[in-house]
């Protein structure tokens, strides 16, 4: 079996757990066998259980059973649209139909961020919390929402409204998977990976510049993957529950991505898309405080630009309809946005940014569109 990296997750607390990163580890018996007793419900998306015996899934229920675990499978229409409350019931229902679930089993979410998301939502509340473990499947769900523990689901217009801290007893990464997505899904995980260049460390924004990006099977280099977990964990082993503000900072670009996405009715934008663009927002209404320097600015738009990502704010979407859902959003204080500012790269700041500020960047955005 080819050489596995191990990034650790360990909480003052005596928590711990690891992110397994390599090819093939979806097949490996002998990982983290503690997490298993009896029973297992892999819980993913059709799309994603139709891939057969030789998908993450296959792999994964292959694995399990060799273990001799009862497993079990459980599918639903994936997407973020159906990241509600109606998914989570349904699967609620399923889970109870099922003969043998109890307090030992252990839920293994396989699937990119959506399916994590609400997955880990289900974990959290099943029986007042089961194990679960989480097998990404996408650039996105790989780097960023597959660790750390936070899980959620959408509310009306509101992203991730509703949700628990829930971390993972166990994260399976298998980099070669990526190959099989739509390069649409391969650059909107990509945002993510920039994200983490700018607010941590210059060498990934640096491969980011020079990432090949063409229309064939996409190979997303494995120690991408291990920085960009390494510095999420580090963030969430220091404030697990953003009490401090450091884990928010991971939220760069995402208080207008997550408000694009929700006037969109995340019908048009995936997630990656809209942070790209709420990237680019946030480093323009730092300008306009005098905090981030417009080379900068420029240096991270054009990288997005180049990986093919949306950089421009959507004509047909309003100044208002933005602003509405970023007094909704979860770092908002009684009713003022904070956002995550940058003055320099891998120097960020969480702070409140009155309303005037945030219409004068966004309106310095509209009017970098070429």
């Amino acid at each position: 079996m080819p050489a596995t990296k191990v990034v650790c997750v360990e909480f003052m607390d005596g928590r711990s757990y690891g992110i397994t990163i390599g090819t093939d580890v979806l097949s490996d018996g002998t990982l983290d066998q503690h997490v298993f007793e009896s029973h297992a419900i892999v819980i993913t998306e059709t799309r994603i259980a139709n891939l057969g015996v030789d998908g993450p899934v296959g792999k994964v229920i292959s694995n399990l059973s060799a273990r001799g675990l009862s497993v079990d499978l459980i599918t639903f229409t994936g997407g973020e649209a159906r990241k509600n409350l109606k998914t989570v019931a349904t699967l609620y229902e399923r889970l109870y139909a099922l003969p043998g679930l109890d307090r030992r089993s252990t839920i293994v979410a396989v699937g990119g961020g959506v399916v994590g998301d609400i997955v880990g939502f289900v974990a959290a509340t099943y029986l007042r919390g089961l194990k679960f473990v989480q097998v990404p499947t996408t650039v996105l769900s790989m780097v960023d929402s597959s660790v750390g523990g936070k899980t959620g689901v959408d509310f009306q217009l509101g992203k991730n409204i509703i949700g628990s801290f829930l971390q993972p007893a166990a994260v399976w990464i298998d980099p070669s998977v990526v190959s099989s997505l739509p390069m649409r899904e391969v650059r909107s995980g990509l945002a993510e990976v920039v994200k983490y260049g700018v607010i941590a460390d210059q060498s990934i924004l640096t491969q980011c510049e020079s990432m090949p990006v063409g229309s064939g099977a996409f190979r997303l280099e494995s120690w991408l993957i291990q920085r960009s977990c390494e510095i999420k964990a580090v963030m969430v082993m220091e404030d697990e529950h953003e009490q401090t503000g450091l884990r928010a900072t991971l939220n760069f670009g995402h208080t207008i991505g997550h408000a694009i996405e929700g006037a969109t009715a995340y019908k048009r934008f995936k997630h990656g898309e809209a942070v790209a663009i709420g990237m680019v927002s946030a480093l323009h209404i730092g300008e306009v405080l005098g905090w981030s320097p417009p080379d900068v600015t420029q240096r991270v738009t054009e990288c997005l630009r180049r990986l093919k990502l949306p950089v421009d704010l959507p004509q047909d979407l309003s100044d208002e309809s933005i602003l509405a859902l970023t007094a909704r959003d979860k770092k908002a204080v009684s009713g003022v946005a904070r956002f995550v500012l940058l003055r320099a790269i891998e120097d960020v700041q969480l702070t409140a940014v009155s309303h005037e500020c945030v219409v004068a960047g966004l309106a310095k955005h509209r009017a970098s569109i070429k």
